[in-house]
């Protein structure tokens, strides 16, 4: 009798531990039943993965996921690093930005091409892959590339008008326009975007501590060894604010997971 018991009581304790695992498996509720809190956080997260990927049907397999490729950002840090190990003396004079530049403009956009050192370089290629993949997978190739060379180009030509007697080179002003360009593109896409107050304040912290190591570097240095154009900072900024409200789209959730190949 007692056996039997023990084994009622074993058996008892067995199903309620199924019960508590099943329990564990299930999502939260709330008071009505409804699993709302644990769906927004499983559909926040799918949003951001889906941000980056795109599901597509191969053969049999369906919604396979596939990663989106930054074409035009890997082929500008491929241009940039290439030339920085290979472009000799007369090679940087052909490419560079300086006064004279009437029919030679190629110069307008050539000089992003070109970094003073390796510290330079790194720097400019972890900023535009920081602040351009994002952007490039959202609003595609050729917009990103428009608003690049635009900002670019409005860089090279502030630095001709304010400081005609200066070289330049360094991929800053594109950088720049990539940065000011974030802010049409969260004006108009704001609502379709995941995390997006995570990319406020990372874009904004991005820029004030770039705002308070170009003061430091004022102070320290009187802005000499090397000289950061703010010219050309300033004004490939504003070409990516004004050039993004013209070029970028409002990306519609039918459109936003378009795969860009």
């Amino acid at each position: 009798m007692s056996a039997q018991l023990e084994s009622n009581s074993a058996s008892e304790n067995n199903n309620n531990s199924v019960k508590d695992v099943r329990l564990l498996l299930l999502p939260d509720t709330s008071s009505d039943g409804n699993p709302a809190s644990v769906i927004s956080r499983s559909e926040l997260q799918k949003n951001f993965i889906d941000d980056l990927t795109q599901t597509v049907d191969v053969g049999h397999v369906r919604r396979k996921r596939v990663w989106r490729v930054p074409w035009f950002i890997l082929l500008m840090c491929f241009m940039q690093i290439s030339l920085h190990w290979i472009a000799n003396e007369c090679m940087q004079k052909r490419l560079i930005f300086k006064s004279g530049w009437i029919g030679e403009y190629w110069r307008l956009l050539t000089y992003m091409l070109l970094h003073s050192d390796y510290y330079h370089l790194g720097l400019n290629i972890c900023l535009q892959c920081f602040i351009g993949i994002c952007l490039e997978v959202e609003q595609g190739h050729c917009r990103l590339a428009v608003v690049y060379i635009v900002g670019g180009a409005a860089g090279s030509l502030a630095n001709a008008w304010l400081q005609p007697h200066l070289l330049l080179m360094g991929a800053s002003a594109g950088v720049y326009a990539m940065l000011g360009s974030h802010v049409p593109h969260l004006v108009l896409n704001f609502s379709q975007l995941s995390h997006r107050y995570a990319r406020i304040a990372s874009l904004c912290i991005l820029f004030l501590s770039d705002v308070g190591f170009t003061i430091n570097h004022f102070c320290q240095h009187h802005n000499r060894n090397p000289r950061i154009s703010l010219e050309a900072h300033i004004a490939g900024g504003v070409a990516g604010i004004l050039c993004g409200f013209i070029a970028y789209r409002r990306i519609r959730p039918s459109t936003h997971r378009a795969i860009f190949v």
